[in-house]
């Protein structure tokens, strides 16, 4: 046999191999039997086919150029991990969107045994009623900062309670407002046995889920009477772009410098990094600088956010 012979024979026996194998689902050990050849030479006829273009794989649905995102978040950002799904049509679905993927994701990668801390906010609140199908009776979970004076459903205390009878698990919230009115008021509610405790438990958390705030003078700190709109202006003019937890920082992720900071009763962005997985869930235009910052100053493990916010995330 001549070269030319031997040649056209080892490329219609990739060809085979590559018919019987992506097309018809044999496995490998059948193709080998079939064939007369060992598995080795299997393998490398699969590997050769798909390097040198005679198979070419297409998965045919839009999710993977969300795939290709995350991968490009982890990498940009030194992410643990990122979850990004299509962007609705109707702006006023992304939060629902996320609710949903937050749930999926908590439900995957929540684990008994575990202090699960939580934040607050519409999108965590959406998530809640997402949670289904899945008990951590042996886990807890707690909430990572004080409460509001004003009952919504959106606030810390109800999160943390919806999650934990989704969970099945013991709830624990910091009976304390979000913000005290001093420094001094806030040494006296946090030195409580019950608020102290409830503290100490909250930075033992395993995960951390949460949501990002922006710094604008609508944000639910300053719905819920916490801050005035004066006091957001003032920390925008400090480069205040976000806030997780009630926790401000820049652009480049660093704590904006202000007295305010000595009142949240509640996790610090230090505390936060002491947690092995922190999950940041946002979407939407408007949370691009608030994203942005959170993810340079490595705030987050994980970030779960919509296809049109990642990309304006990564081009910034």
């Amino acid at each position: 046999m001549n070269k030319s012979a031997g040649r056209f024979l080892e490329k219609d026996v990739v060809s085979r191999i590559a018919w019987l194998y992506f097309i018809k689902g044999f496995t490998q050990r059948e193709i080998s039997h079939r064939l007369n050849i060992s598995r080795m030479q299997v393998q490398r006829s699969i590997s050769k086919s798909k390097k040198e273009g005679l198979v070419r794989i297409q998965i045919v649905d839009p999710l993977t150029s969300c795939f290709e995102i995350e991968d490009r978040l982890k990498s940009g950002f030194a992410l643990a991990d990122a979850m990004v799904v299509p962007t609705p049509e109707d702006e006023s679905k992304i939060k629902e969107a996320l609710g949903k993927a937050a749930a999926r994701y908590l439900l995957r990668h929540g684990k008994d045994h575990q202090v699960i801390g939580v934040g607050w906010g519409t999108t965590l609140e959406r998530m809640t009623q997402f949670i289904n199908g899945s008990k951590r009776s042996s886990s807890q979970v707690v909430s990572l900062i004080g409460g509001w004076t004003k009952r919504a459903k959106e606030s810390p205390h109800e999160i943390a309670c919806k999650l934990a009878d989704a969970l099945h698990t013991p709830c624990y919230y910091i009976s304390a407002p979000a913000i005290a009115d001093s420094p001094a008021s806030h040494s006296v509610i946090t030195s409580e046995k019950s608020v102290n405790y409830t503290l100490n438990l909250a930075k033992t958390s395993d995960l951390a889920i949460l949501g990002i705030g922006n710094a604008d003078t609508d944000s639910s700190l300053v719905k819920a009477g916490f801050l005035s709109s004066q006091e957001v202006t003032k920390l925008r003019t400090k480069g205040a772009v976000g806030d997780i937890c009630a926790q401000f920082y820049d652009r480049e992720g660093h704590p904006v410098d202000w007295k305010y900071m000595d009142r949240v009763i509640g996790l610090g962005l230090k505390d936060l990094k002491q947690i092995k997985t922190v999950i940041g869930v946002a979407g939407g235009a408007n949370k691009k600088k608030a994203i942005l910052g959170a993810l340079r100053g490595r705030h987050l493990d994980v970030l779960i956010t919509d296809e049109q916010t990642a990309r304006a995330v990564l081009f910034e």
